[in-house]
Order: structure tokens, then C-alpha cells, then sequence
């Protein structure tokens, strides 16, 4: 089967996924705290929990993914998230809502990025950095879509409403897309680890013993550290904007990303698509803070702005792809899901507090902290990065 059609079909389906699970939640959480009386940074709080489970939560339903195929994961996934989503609609309070969101974590793996990696990974071992990049390119528009989505789902019909529609969207849309690649004849999607053995002419030789380990965990560092600052910002994005004195312009600002994520995207496809995805990487780590130390400066608001919006979705862009396309290359492709599975459990752990963090600091001190937080840790996850790359230097050159 051609290529194009399954990751146009992850594409739209990463949309839905991304879009309904993290873009919406801090455009509709003023209305929920205010619905059920709570704290907005309790709201917060709820979503870091939910990430550490989810993360927790990632090496099992990698397992599952190498056992049974990444689209019938996923298509339970959707399943999962349209029945979560209902019943978040009719929550009576607070603690109804935050258990069911923590349940929707939970299960969030199995219908986001790393899920899908691992189907173009099973279906594509030779190619999958190519699948992993035009599939970013059209999932980068999930923010683009799902933010002014949602702010006007919200004055419409509520935040009740809005969690209607995307559990329509789970159940109508993406669930039967992830069922269509599970049922497509000329597609071996259950394959076990062996089966998945690197082929001669795969392009980067795995990383083995210890080599392979020290590896692995220089990059969960790295990614969990990046991974950390931009949680923190992607869910406060609107008002670490609205910290420059923009106002509402800054929704108008922060639907830059998308274009920004893609644009990047199609640089790597393109100009980049021979350098090897761990200096890819290191562009991605250093597009963040370089980022985020933009909000820091003084200048004039608007001109900020734009720049930090186009860096920051330029390496959210990049971080996307380099999840996968490195383990990719640094260890192959078999036993994928499990593996991207630990680093998302690596990711969560040093990342899923991130968002209550973030929203503490700037309510109890300043945002210009908060942003100055974000910034250490991403500079951090940089250092790691560059350390990976002096190891195995011989091997990026």
C-alpha cells in the first residue's frame, strides 16, 4: 500500500488527538473552574498528574503496540477517548472531572504522536524518518485549528458542548480511520520484535550494549527536559504572549506556531532530509530557549512576539519529528513502541509537573519567573543533547 494515504489518515487523527487533549484544555479551563468553583492552577494540577500517568503508563501500551499493531491500538485509543469525553460532559464536579481526565491521560499514548511513529515504523522500517516528518507536516496544524476551535466552542455551546463535539470527532473520525489501516490487506501490522530486525539497507546501524544504553539515556534526559519547557509554555502559551502587553492579539500571535511548526518541517523534508536526525535535534533544543529568552528582552512587544512564536513552533515543529526519527536511528526500529514508549515514561517524569509549575510561579510571583524557569530547563535539556552528540560523534559523522 502507497504511503500517502496512512499518514494522511494519522495526520488528520493527530489533529483530533492533539487538539481535543492538550490545545483545547487551557481554553476551556476558565470556564471549568469556574463552573465547579475551583482554582484554575487545580485545573493545572490536574493535567500534570494526568501526564505522569500517561507517561507511567507509555512503556505498557508500547508493549501492546509491538504485540498486537499500532493501528488496533489506536483505534481502541479513539474509542477509549470518544466514551471519556461523553462522560467529562456530564461531570456533576470537580472530582468527576479531574478522574476522568486522568483517565484520558492515561490512555493518551495510544492515539498520539508516539503511537503513530510506531505504525509508520511497522509498516515503513526503511523509510520512516520521511513518513515521521510529512506526518508532522499535517499534524502541525492541530494548535492552528483546535485553539480558536475551542474559544468558540466555548462561548457557543459551553465547555459541556465542546467535549461533546470532540468526542463525535473520536468516534466518527478517527476511530474509524485507525480501523481502516488496521483492516487494509496489503499491510503487516502485527509484527513481533524479531520480525522487526533492521534490514542491511537501512541507513544508520543500531546502537548495541552498553553504548546503546548510556545513548538512551542521555536522550530521555534531553527530551524530557525540552520536552518540559515546552509543556509548560504550550499550555500557558496565550498568557506568557499576553505577558508583553498584547492582549487579545495574543490568540492572533500564538496561531503562528502552526504555520511556524510546519514550515520547519518542510525544511527538514527538504534541505535537511540527509543530516543525521540527532543535529536535527539539536536545532529543535536550541529553537527553545532561544525562544523563550525572546519574552525576557526588552523591545518592542509585537516584533517579540512574533519572533518567539516563530521559534518556539520551529522547535515544537522539529521536536516532533526528532522523537522519532532519532530512536530511529540510534537503535532501530525494532521493538519501537516499547521503546518509545520508556522515553515517553522518561519524558512524563520530568515533564508532567511542568504545567502546574509554570502556572504556580507566575500566580505566586511573576510570569517573567515562570518564563525565566522554563528557559533553565530547556537550556539544560540543550547541554544534555550536545553531551549525546560529543559521545557519539563518530558515529554523527
Amino acid at each position: 500500500m502507497r504511503q500517502a494515504p496512512v499518514v494522511a489518515a494519522l495526520g488528520v487523527t493527530q489533529i483530533i488527538g492533539y487538539g481535543s487533549i492538550y490545545y483545547a484544555y487551557p481554553i476551556l479551563a476558565p470556564a471549568i473552574a469556574a463552573e465547579f468553583g475551583a482554582q484554575e492552577p487545580v485545573l493545572f494540577g490536574i493535567l500534570s498528574a494526568g501526564l505522569l500517568l500517561g507517561g507511567l503508563a507509555s512503556p505498557v501500551l508500547g508493549r501492546q503496540i509491538d504485540r498486537f499493531g499500532g493501528a488496533q491500538v489506536m483505534c481502541a485509543g479513539s474509542l477509549a477517548m470518544a466514551l471519556l469525553s461523553l462522560l467529562i460532559a456530564g461531570s456533576p464536579n470537580i472530582y468527576v472531572f479531574g478522574g476522568l481526565t486522568l483517565l484520558i491521560e492515561l490512555l493518551s499514548f495510544a492515539v498520539l504522536y508516539d503511537a503513530a511513529f510506531s505504525v509508520l515504523a511497522q509498516k515503513r522500517p526503511n523509510d520512516t524518518r520521511r513518513a515521521i516528518t510529512n506526518l508532522t507536516l499535517i499534524a502541525g496544524f492541530a494548535s492552528t485549528l483546535f485553539w480558536p476551535l475551542s474559544g468558540w466552542l466555548v462561548g457557543e455551546v459551553g465547555w459541556q458542548g465542546a467535549y461533546l463535539v470532540f468526542a463525535a470527532l473520536h468516534l466518527l473520525l478517527a476511530a474509524p480511520l485507525h480501523g481502516w489501516i488496521f483492516a487494509t490487506p496489503h499491510v503487516n501490522e502485527k509484527t513481533s520484535l524479531e520480525e522487526q530486525r533492521p534490514k542491511p539497507d537501512e541507513r544508520y546501524v543500531p546502537l548495541e550494549g552498553r553504548t546503546a544504553r548510556r545513548a538512551f539515556i542521555l536522550l530521555g534526559i534531553a527530551f524530557g527536559l525540552t520536552g518540559m519547557a515546552i509543556s509548560a509554555l504550550g499550555v500557558h502559551l496565550v498568557l506568557a504572549l499576553q505577558s508583553l502587553g498584547l492582549g487579545s492579539s495574543a490568540y492572533l500571535i500564538a496561531m503562528l506556531m502552526g504555520p511556524a511548526q510546519v514550515a520547519i518541517r518542510v525544511v527538514d523534508a527538504t534541505l535537511w532530509r540527509n543530516q543525521h536526525p540527532l543535529l536535527v535535534a539539536i536545532v529543535s533544543s536550541a529553537a527553545i530557549p532561544a525562544a523563550l529568552a525572546l519574552l525576557l528582552l526588552p523591545g518592542p512587544a509585537m516584533i517579540l512576539a512574533v519572533c518567539f512564536a516563530i521559534s518556539f513552533g520551529a522547535g515544537q515543529g522539529l521536536s516532533s519529528i526528532v522523537r522519532g526519527a532519532v530512536p530511529v536511528a540510534l537503535f532501530g526500529t525494532a521493538g519501537m513502541g516499547q521503546r518509545l514508549g520508556r522515553l515517553a515514561a522518561i519524558r512524563s517524569m520530568l515533564g508532567a509537573a511542568a504545567p502546574f509549575l509554570f502556572s504556580w510561579i507566575a500566580t505566586a510571583l511573576s510570569i517573567q519567573l515562570a518564563i525565566g524557569f522554563a528557559l533553565l530547563v530547556a537550556i539544560t535539556g540543550l547541554v544534555a543533547l550536545m553531551s549525546l552528540r560529543l559521545e557519539l560523534r563518530i558515529r554523527v559523522n
